[in-house]
């Protein structure tokens, strides 16, 4: 049994107990699916390249994070669900499949243990752990988090970046020495946390450090026109 195949049947298994649904609209789906089949049409995907994160070499991201897609990701981080963490690792998965192919690890950026505690789970570790299933390509907790790390969702551009560098540091028993590392988180706003996180690895002896998220804020991206495209034409999402 191949590794997709395998990934479908655990999920089928899981979804006797736990029906599997949509995390973009909440209709039971198929434990083989990850979002239903109208849900596409209302995601505002991410179609054209991104502004550069510095300290990272590419930088990937599924959808802006606003409408349906930002529901899903508030579903995951304050209403309990896991849902959301299938449907954005396959995402990602999809959207960066040649990185994939070179890569030596998934990074996760770690979550604070508040976080963890209240939420049940570590967002981005679980994504990148779907993701390894799916590729093959070992998690390697290879970044911690202090126990008193602030949330960055409150604080403006420059202290989201001070807070940044106080909040992570490296794992000193994870063996990054030359390898190709992709950074895996669930939202990037500012591009602060994922800059100083590849810092971090570079200056610890990766080699490469490519990020890659499930949503993307508009502020400064230049992608911000289709925003308003898209709004024009869903004025009636929620």
């Amino acid at each position: 049994m191949d590794r997709q195949k395998l990934y479908n049947f655990e999920r089928k298994i899981i979804s006797l107990v736990y029906p599997n649904r949509c995390p973009f609209c909440g209709k039971i789906i198929s434990a083989d699916e990850y979002m239903c089949f109208s849900c596409p049409e209302f995601l505002p995907y991410v179609k054209k390249p991104l502004e550069p994160i510095e300290n990272v070499s590419r930088f990937y991201a599924c959808c802006f994070y606003a409408y349906r897609a930002k529901k899903a990701v508030l579903g995951m981080k304050y209403g309990g669900l896991i849902y959301p963490v299938e449907a954005f690792a396959r995402m990602i998965y999809e959207k960066i499949k040649e990185e994939l192919k070179k890569a030596d690890a998934l990074v996760p950026v770690p979550s604070g243990f508040l976080s963890v505690k209240k939420r049940g789970f570590a967002t981005a570790e679980k994504i990148a752990e779907r993701i390894s299933r799916l590729s093959g390509v070992p998690v390697l907790k290879a970044l911690k988090a202090q126990d008193d790390k602030q949330e960055q969702k409150m604080l403006g551009m420059k202290m989201r970046l001070e807070n940044a560098r106080k909040a992570f540091y490296i794992n000193d028993k994870a063996d990054i020495s030359g390898k190709k590392l992709i950074l895996i988180d669930d939202v990037c706003t500012t591009g602060s946390t994922l800059s100083v996180c590849a810092e971090l690895l570079t200056n610890a002896g990766a080699k490469e450090v490519v990020a890659a998220v499930f949503a993307k804020t508009y502020s400064i991206s230049r992608n911000r026109i289709e925003s308003k495209k898209f709004y024009k034409k869903r004025v009636y999402l929620k």
